[in-house]
């Protein structure tokens, strides 16, 4: 099996994406031009039990497909290190042990991939870091275990923050880098990427739920909590990677969207729009993806599916 982000040219796979006590399964189909959803559906799920796994991979046919398996937050972690000097063929293997006294587990018994940050071009003088995400070997096998078990076949395991990447690569323009800013039920992610790569990403603890309840005043409070957040992460974004100009906040799909959406941009420095994915992604053969609600269920599930990389050499 495949680590995390490892490059395939493998087609037809599902994504699937953990949502609490529920799976998101998805399939877009990408042939140069405009990406088109061919499948977007939730079932509930126990994800630690093998034998609510064999019902999902049943009902909706996972063994007949090659599937990829977004981790769940608290299940891995993304922390930056400084990039070992060695050749890119050593990278993991370095890195591997600079996590020895990062994680709270032994390194032996965790899984590590990394992923490069793209470097400032016209500066010598800067310190050169990567991505490691680490998960427990444990985790990795117990998902494993449950694909196989059922008869379906898990190529990929990849993480939450690298779908959103492959989201916000069709948002950029050129030159120009874009924060994305996504809600569930678990919390938000934010993710800063310009010309398809990821350069940072943060969890936020504000969920779905807590921006859209009815009580104006609670609503106010979580309100400006997201932009305290949001203001220290832009913040801390341009003294990091002050090479990489990013002008606009998009937000993704998510009940309260254009409230939500309004207040941001009465409260922060910089561009905010909302996300229509049907700009990005042709969903007229699911139905359901009219309603945005469930398009938040399915959000990362499809940046998941969005994958498209070479093959690495």
């Amino acid at each position: 099996m495949r680590l995390f982000f490892r490059k395939s040219r493998s087609s037809g796979r599902l994504a699937v994406s953990l949502l609490g006590d529920e799976v998101a399964v998805a399939a877009v189909e990408r042939d140069g031009g405009k990406p088109r959803a061919t499948l977007c559906t939730v079932h509930p799920i126990k994800s630690n039990d093998r034998a609510s796994w064999d019902i999902v991979v049943k009902d909706l046919r996972l063994n007949k497909s090659q599937c990829m398996l977004l981790l769940k937050p608290g299940e891995y972690q993304l922390l930056q290190v400084e990039a070992p000097n060695v050749p890119e063929a050593e990278s993991r293997q370095a890195v591997t042990w600079k996590l020895k006294d990062m994680l709270t587990y032994p390194v032996e018994q965790a899984t590590v991939d990394v992923i490069a940050i793209p470097q400032d071009k016209n500066s010598t003088g800067r310190g050169h870091f990567m991505y490691a995400i680490a998960a427990r070997n444990e985790t990795v096998k117990r998902y494993m275990d449950n694909f196989e078990s059922a008869g379906a076949g898990l190529e990929v395991i990849d993480i939450p923050e690298l779908a959103q990447r492959n989201i916000a690569s069709l948002l950029e323009e050129e030159g120009r880098g874009v924060a994305l800013l996504s809600f569930n039920d678990g919390g938000g992610l934010l993710t800063f990427t310009a010309a398809g790569e990821l350069y940072h990403a943060r969890s936020i603890e504000i969920s779905a739920q807590q921006l859209a309840v009815t009580d104006p005043e609670q609503r106010n409070r979580n309100y400006e909590r997201l932009v305290l957040e949001l203001q220290r992460s832009l913040d801390n974004f341009e003294r990091q990677f002050s090479y990489v100009a990013v002008t606009k906040l998009v937000i993704g799909p998510m009940v309260g969207q254009a409230a939500l959406e309004e207040y941001l941009r009465d409260n922060l420095y910089l561009q905010v729009s909302s996300l229509d994915l049907s700009e990005i992604i042709n969903l007229a053969a699911v139905e359901e993806l009219e309603d945005p609600a469930f398009q938040a269920r399915c959000f990362l599930a499809l940046g998941a599916a969005l994958r498209e990389e070479e093959a690495a050499s």
